[in-house]
């Protein structure tokens, strides 16, 4: 038998898509990745220009209910030459926005929003050039069908807002279920608030269910009048291969006391605003981070404690080649291996390390630190922060400029510490009424008290 050689199909399978690319994603971040081309939609119209108020007059509107969802927005609609790759499965190249500050890269993003929650829906884009109409079908949607042809519906453009409009009146159940929840749609609220933030800030409206969402960006205390001394923040920035890298670090509340590092009082205030924000082309990625990412427990910096929790920064990286941008394909997380981001995280270990050492240095005497926070205002980290520029120096054999914050240090010789120890509540309990009558006295006065008893008899005892 003589060898014969043949083509067979190496392409991809509809269910692929359909069941398994979407478990790489939530709910969440599939709508996301919506009002993410939004935005871009908006950076395409204005190509070039770079005026903080780039997204003003310009909105998106979500609807969602449990049986629809809708998102429409007056961003531009999908360019003529874009077509073919908005509703392919991939991009082919970025070439296309390789001079726009985007974050996407690989062309699935409505595609795989549309798998994760319809069993049908529609697209409509009116373009000043031309409008076109996408329906994709139940059948074509199934996982069974491997028809990768979707009819698509060309005409001039009509009259009315330029923008796109998706709409699926057909929901999975488990999508329609999340929908008609009102702790979902707080949920969504507050991640897009967060997630797009700086892009609010410069103009963009988005809202859900008709009612508006405010941006929410970081903010640290910085004490103009004491500057470069007293408390500020820490300043790093830096430009390599068409990327700007800034990072700042800082406290945007006062320092813990030691009933909130105890847990005595509402263990979760201030925690969720503490740790560090990674931005990329406005967008928030990493949101209050805590771990190895950002370097906690890193370099010579502690883990995150709740004695930290008034610390908290912003490491932000822009480029108008999204392929240079340290980003995963869900947009939610970071390639934390790449060049980029190793420079950005090594600047920002300083910067915790900066604070992390000043909370240390006033363990133990944090009401003596209120007085710094008097004179201090909040003010916005990305945006009002310019100290490396102003009183920076240049990192030796790099282009970058970094300021290091000279922050208050106790004045007393003989420096306090925090004692802390763990004991069965009922110990304490039994402690706390022999020595003051009242069970119900703090732990840590009981702990105190037991010190100070033992600190008197070392004394008397000449020690």
């Amino acid at each position: 038998m003589t060898d014969e050689t043949k083509e067979i199909y190496g392409g991809p399978q509809k269910r692929f898509f359909v069941s398994m690319l979407t478990r790489d994603i939530s709910l969440e971040d599939a709508i996301l990745d919506l009002v993410d081309n939004s935005v871009d939609g908006v950076m395409r119209l204005k190509k070039n220009k770079d005026e903080w108020l780039l997204y003003k007059g310009h909105e998106v509107n979500l609807t969602l209910s449990e049986k629809t969802f809708l998102i429409s927005d007056n961003c531009g609609g999908i360019p003529p030459d874009y077509v073919s790759d908005a509703f392919s499965l991939g991009r082919p190249s970025i070439d296309k926005d390789g001079d726009l500050p985007t974050i996407g890269m690989y062309g699935i993003g409505m595609k795989r929003a549309i798998f994760k929650m319809a069993h049908s829906a529609s697209v409509v884009s009116n373009h000043s050039s031309e409008y076109n109409k996408v329906e994709y079908s139940a059948q074509w949607l199934r996982p069974e069908n491997n028809n990768w042809e979707i009819p698509l519906t060309t005409k001039k453009s009509i009259k009315g807002r330029k923008g796109v409009e998706i709409r699926i009146d057909e929901l999975k159940s488990e999508v329609s279920k999340s929908f008609s929840s009102e702790r979902f749609i707080n949920s969504i609220r507050s991640k897009i608030s967060h997630h797009f933030g700086y892009i609010i800030q410069r103009g963009l409206n988005i809202s859900v269910n008709g009612s508006p969402v405010p941006g929410t960006v970081l903010s640290l205390f910085v004490d103009k009048r004491a500057a470069p001394e007293g408390i500020t923040a820490f300043d790093y920035s830096h430009e390599l291969d068409g990327v700007r890298i800034r990072v700042v670090v800082g406290l945007f509340r006062p320092l813990a006391t030691e009933d909130e590092v105890d847990g005595e009082t509402n263990p979760h205030e201030g925690v969720e605003k503490a740790g560090i924000n990674v931005v990329c082309n406005d967008r928030v990625i990493l949101l209050s981070d805590r771990t190895l990412k950002t370097g906690w427990g890193d370099g010579g910096v502690p883990r995150f404690h709740p004695q930290f929790r008034a610390i908290a920064g912003l490491i932000d990286i822009s480029s108008n080649d999204a392929s240079k941008l340290p980003i995963a394909t869900t947009k939610n997380d970071l390639d934390v291996g790449s060049d980029v981001y190793l420079i950005a995280r090594q600047a920002c270990v300083e910067g915790i390390k900066a604070f992390t050492n000043f909370t240390n240095k006033w363990k133990g005497m944090e009401h003596k630190t209120t007085d710094f926070f008097d004179g201090a205002k909040a003010t916005e980290a990305r945006k009002g922060i310019a100290f490396a520029h102003k009183h920076g120096r240049k990192v030796a054999k790099t282009d970058a400029v970094r300021f290091r914050p000279a922050l208050p240090e106790p004045k007393s010789k003989d420096p306090r510490r925090r004692i802390s120890f763990v004991r069965e509540s009922s110990e304490i309990k039994k402690v706390a009424s022999y020595l003051f009558d009242d069970e119900k006295t703090k732990p840590a006065e009981v702990g105190a008290e037991c010190f100070d008893l033992k600190l008197l008899e070392a004394q008397k005892n000449g020690r």
